[in-house]
């Protein structure tokens, strides 16, 4: 695989791909020790945070590679949004990430009491939302509002049918990356742990899910969608035909970016239950 350095600058491109929103203001700060940023749009909604987690394999991936695109959905939701720059892999493989993931998390319930906090997840930061909401019932933590799941890595085996029917269209990940960067974040832990498939859910939060048909990962969202509609009635799954792995990275504003957007904000938005 390609020297981890030289993977983490490339992806990092992305985030020049198109500008940031020019009304969201950036602030880094530390919360329970764990480095994070603030993307605050202008006149942002009282006593609503987003925390976002971002994709990349679970070893690439910063504020530099999302914060373009993580303003956007900052503007769209009008939520203060805390993007957390969790630890990365191999350096720190599992539990590393999902012990940040839910040491900011607790931190928020106790600094921020009465506000709604929602989870936006893309890639790897869905498999990880999945992983931490497993977490919070094993622990007895309150759930967030809700949780949106845009194109997640839920299932770290890699054998779902369209790793092999979707190889051909999908530009952005191969079933070898996937199964190399698992192995790699997986460490010495056992797969059935760490894969967040595995995780007890005997409830979750509302939830909503986004995927491209062009991906390899489609049966992630496919299955997580029939296993979770059993304990949380309020959850969605739209499939938007010829997307590929994370396509609002790519370009924010395509109908279909500019449609998920719209969709984001309308389920964040609506009474939760």
């Amino acid at each position: 695989m390609e020297d981890i350095k030289k993977r983490r600058e490339r992806f990092e491109a992305l985030g020049a791909i198109y500008p940031k929103a020019l009304s969201v203001k950036t602030e880094q700060v530390l919360i329970a020790g764990v480095n994070c940023y603030w993307l605050t749009p202008v006149n942002a909604r009282p006593q609503k945070i987003i925390i976002y987690l971002h994709g990349g394999a679970f070893a690439v991936g910063s504020i530099r590679s999302h914060e373009a695109m993580v303003s956007h959905f900052a503007v769209a939701t009008g939520a203060k949004t805390l993007f957390v720059d969790y630890s990365l892999a191999p350096e720190k493989p599992f539990p590393a990430a999902p012990d940040d993931v839910f040491a900011v998390y607790t931190e928020l319930l106790n600094s921020y009491p009465g506000y709604g906090i929602d989870f936006i997840g893309d890639s790897a930061g869905g498999g990880l939302i999945v992983y931490a909401v497993a977490r919070m019932l094993e622990q007895k933590v309150q759930l967030p509002n809700a949780a949106v799941l845009i194109s997640p890595w839920i299932s770290l085996h890699c054998d779902n049918p369209s790793h092999e029917e979707n190889r051909a269209i999908d530009p952005v990940l191969s079933r070898e990356y996937a199964k190399a960067s698992a192995a790699d974040y997986i460490g010495n832990s056992p797969i059935e742990i760490v894969s967040p498939e595995n995780g007890r859910l005997n409830r979750f939060p509302p939830v909503l899910i986004a995927v491209g048909s062009n991906e390899i990962l489609l049966d992630d969202s496919r299955n997580f969608y029939d296993t979770i509609k059993q304990v949380q009635p309020d959850a969605t799954l739209t499939i938007y035909e010829n997307q590929n792995h994370v396509w609002p990275l790519a370009g924010i504003d395509t109908d279909a970016s500019q449609r998920l957007l719209g969709q984001v904000t309308e389920f964040l938005n609506a009474p939760k239950n």
